[in-house]
């Protein structure tokens, strides 16, 4: 049984092996000695001790360790119940004649998956099992087996009334009856334990929730402060980390017309991470962008999604959570959070996630329309390079950084000759062609780093960074030879026409000093080539 296995895996192995015995053998209980039980100084001084902690796993730590001194008992385990959630967690343990509580992973398991657990908790009556009963139930015999248990006292933990968790009491070397002046002594200490876990859980959870509401505030104002599109990704990325402190790393995809595009990634630490250049086909950024389903995938090592992924052979043991970035029914991005550790992730969990992906997806949603208006601000509609609004300002941007440099740059002005005539002979829509099969050539023929825009009708410009007149002569050449070999709109036509470039060259800072000079010196070269 699986469960069962992770119970085991809950609560460390015991001091010594059991003696060896037939189960089907008479039982023969023991008793060990509870004097001090019989003390009610003892049971005072232990309910004074489990009242000084203000941290509730070590109240549960103390509560074990006083319950394994008035019991004598082997060792003692505490845990808490959810009932919504049907979950039992491991707060804490003690073992008789350690000086410390024994070091214990988080790990939560299903209460139904033990028939016995499950009735104490339901009913609140303490059970007592033992390894030689011909009918104990099998699971909890495997249990029991795998603890070298003889005996098992199972307690609810009672606060004003209702049961918050667990109390087991394990005896190993020894059958044993747990009289019931010892169970009752444990229920007088377990109450009390009961209501100052209560209290001190509840006030832990209604700070880490003021905390978790904090931070999807602030995360609120981080993605409505700007409209950036790498600042909205980063405040994203901050916000989740906040969320999720046993995360490893997070990142962003976003998803628009089907295709998904990497946003940003980051570090626990906040360093920002890695670019991601492809997505796995059928992985789980695949996954939730087609399907707009949030995926959790609490164990890396068994999921079908990660059989032989390279993350596993890297030696990753944790869990991972994609997360859809919705407006509605439109999927804008995926968010993934992947965890060091095994994670269990609730429903409470989810949804505080969840609201900070609502926040996201209508941030990335905004910055997206942002960005769209911007660009279509500085594009020139019909040739689809830059407008000469943006040229204007590559031009001021190219000054400063010039002058910061001491680095000279070259920039053209080149105007279309012969392009009346084709709109004469036939027609604008005909000319509107011509332009951008014009400025797909020019693109085509000039440098990444070079910037290309439209600034008039018929007329373009070129800013060279960081070139010397020299190079921009040889550029000068390739952009007329490219333009003729250009294949135009009406060459399949009877009317034979050729078209041509008439280019200006002005170098800052040698012919001008400011930008009005520059463009001023390109014109004068250009008019005097086509008076040429």
């Amino acid at each position: 049984m699986e469960p069962k296995k992770a119970k085991k895996e809950a609560i460390t192995s015991p001091l010594k092996d059991p003696p060896s015995s037939d189960d089907s053998a008479p039982v023969a209980f023991q008793h060990k000695n509870t004097s001090a039980l019989r003390n009610p100084t003892a049971l005072l001084d232990a309910v004074a001790s489990i009242s000084k902690p203000v941290d509730v796993h070590r109240i549960a730590e103390e509560v074990a360790r006083q319950i394994v001194l008035l019991t004598k008992a082997d060792v003692c385990a505490i845990s808490r119940w959810d009932k919504h959630e049907d979950a039992i967690t491991l707060w804490a343990e003690f073992r008789r004649g350690e000086l410390l509580p024994s070091p214990i992973t988080h790990l939560i398991y299903k209460a139904s998956s033990y028939p016995v657990t499950q009735q104490v908790l339901l009913t609140a009556q303490p059970r007592q099992l033992y390894i030689k009963d011909p009918s104990l139930e099998e699971g909890e015999r495997i249990f029991m087996k795998g603890m070298g248990a003889s005996a098992l006292l199972m307690l609810p933990l009672i606060a004003h009334d209702h049961i918050i968790g667990l109390i087991e009491l394990f005896e190993v070397g020894q059958d044993r009856v747990f009289s019931e002046e010892e169970v009752t002594n444990v229920q007088v200490l377990a109450e009390h334990a009961g209501t100052v876990l209560e209290r001190t859980q509840l006030l832990a959870d209604a700070k880490r929730s003021a905390a978790e509401l904090e931070i999807i505030r602030q995360a609120s104002l981080n993605l409505t402060a700007s409209l950036d599109r790498q600042h909205v990704f980063n405040a994203i990325l901050e916000s989740v980390l906040r969320l999720s402190p046993d995360a490893l790393d997070a990142h962003i995809f976003t998803y628009n017309d089907g295709n998904l595009t990497y946003g940003s990634s980051m570090w626990a630490d906040g360093k920002i991470g890695p670019a991601w250049k492809t997505v796995r086909p059928g992985g789980l950024t695949d996954t939730v962008a087609t399907t707009g389903k949030l995926m959790a995938v609490e164990d890396v090592l068994t999921h079908p999604l990660y059989k032989d992924t390279k993350w596993l052979a890297d030696g990753w043991k944790g869990s991972i959570i994609g997360m859809p970035l919705k407006t509605g029914q439109q999927v804008v991005g995926v968010m993934n959070i992947a965890y060091k550790s095994r994670q269990e992730f609730t429903e409470d969990r989810l949804r505080l996630l969840g609201l900070l992906a609502d926040q996201a997806a209508i941030a990335i949603l905004n910055a997206r329309l942002h960005s769209l208006v911007k660009q279509q601000a500085i594009t020139d509609p019909l040739t689809e390079i830059a407008n000469r609004r943006a040229f204007n300002e590559r031009l001021e941007d190219e000054i400063r950084r010039s002058n910061r440099y001491q680095h000279t740059f070259t920039m053209m002005i080149m105007d279309l000759d012969g392009f009346k005539r084709v709109n004469d002979t036939f027609g604008h829509p005909t000319g509107d062609k011509t332009l951008k099969v014009v400025a797909g050539c020019l693109q085509r023929a000039v440098r990444d780093t070079d910037f290309l825009a439209r600034i008039g009708g018929d007329e373009f410009a070129l800013i060279l960074p960081e070139t010397s007149p020299v190079q921009a002569l040889a550029i000068d050449a390739k952009i007329t030879e490219s333009l003729s070999r250009c294949k135009m709109p009406w060459e399949d036509g009877d009317k034979p026409l050729s078209i041509s470039l008439s280019i200006g060259i002005a170098t800052y800072p040698q012919d001008a000093k400011d930008s009005e000079g520059l463009i001023a010196a390109a014109d004068t070269g250009m008019y005097i080539k086509k008076g040429k």
